[in-house]
């Protein structure tokens, strides 16, 4: 359905319009039967993926979503039945400022009157492990968010608070894996692990299916008022099973590696240190714990509007010239 102007209408605020997530939410909910007037949030809106948007019918509005800018969030969340946000740690590699932005966030559209607010979080490492894993920061400044808008909620009772949590990105083994080929010309995925043994990935295509679960959030009152987190998981795959199906659609053979920790370290050697021991935790965790720390994934997937997206569809249409030999 086409997005609309009418008042009587449910208003939608997203954060993050232009990016992945965000965009997967609003090509979502313009696939529902039901109308939405849409609100994009981003920080220049001239540039042309916004305008892009704003030709379909979107609201766009130049914002930075950050603290010190109150007044404008205030500004920019009036009127809205439904906001979604989402923070990038990666842009900044700063927790405790990631923490501080989903904060100011969340404080915003409280003043504002907003009734529903959707988080795009992650799991504590920490605390699924029972504290094995601390250091894992880019899933745990979205977890401390969580707790803050989960308190948040409870003192007010007009405003509504879920999260719902991605999985791992299927875009992720075109770089994010550090599959390398070695000086023979075999291709490899190092990690500190047992990849016979661990947990398998919960792998998503976001830009297309992210937003099938916000939809969910928005159109479901069982999944809305469920108390347990939105976890997103188009398919489980074994790591094994993942660099398989990667290599044959890329027609190529990965090979796994284990690695110590020592030697994963030094392939990220360059970054700061609090980015080497969050990704060196980072594997051993999933592997042991598992992505979502064993909780229940695919308890929304019978409410979703559409099947989700595979792995091995994802690489059937993905560009894998990153793998030519």
């Amino acid at each position: 359905m086409a997005i609309t102007s009418a008042t009587t209408s449910p208003l939608v605020v997203i954060g993050g319009v232009t990016g992945n997530q965000g965009r997967s939410v609003l090509d979502n909910l313009q696939a529902s039967d039901r109308p939405y007037r849409m609100r994009g949030l981003t920080r220049n809106a001239s540039k042309p993926k916004a305008v892009e948007l704003e030709k379909l019918g979107v609201e766009m509005i130049s914002i930075d979503l950050k603290p010190g800018n109150e007044e404008a969030m205030r500004e920019a969340y009036k009127g809205a039945d439904v906001v979604f946000c989402v923070t990038n740690f990666w842009e900044h590699v700063d927790k405790e400022r990631e923490i501080a932005e989903g904060k100011a966030m969340i404080d915003a559209a409280i003043a504002a009157g907003v009734d529903l607010f959707i988080f795009s979080s992650l799991p504590s490492p920490s605390k699924w492990s029972d504290g094995k894993y601390t250091q894992v920061h880019h899933f745990e400044g979205k977890a401390e968010i969580a707790i803050y808008g989960l308190e948040r909620a409870k003192s007010t009772p007009s405003f509504h608070f879920r999260t719902v949590e991605a999985g791992f990105y299927n875009t992720n083994v075109l770089g994010g894996l550090n599959i390398y080929k070695d000086d023979e010309g075999v291709w490899k995925f190092p990690a500190p692990i047992d990849m016979q043994t661990c947990s398998p990935l919960p792998t998503i295509d976001i830009p297309k299916d992210y937003g099938l679960w916000v939809r969910a959030v928005i159109e479901r009152e069982e999944v809305r008022n469920d108390p347990r987190p939105v976890l997103v998981s188009g398919e489980d795959v074994h790591v094994l099973d993942l660099l398989k199906q990667l290599g044959q659609a890329a027609g190529i053979e990965i090979q796994a590696e284990r690695v110590t920790l020592e030697k994963f370290a030094e392939v990220l050697k360059g970054s700061p240190q609090h980015i080497i021991d969050d990704l060196s935790e980072n594997w051993p965790y999933m592997a042991e714990f598992g992505f979502f720390g064993g909780q229940d994934v695919h308890w929304v997937d019978q409410y979703l509007a559409r099947r989700p997206t595979t792995f091995k569809e994802w690489c059937e249409s993905a560009d894998l010239s990153h793998f030519e030999e």
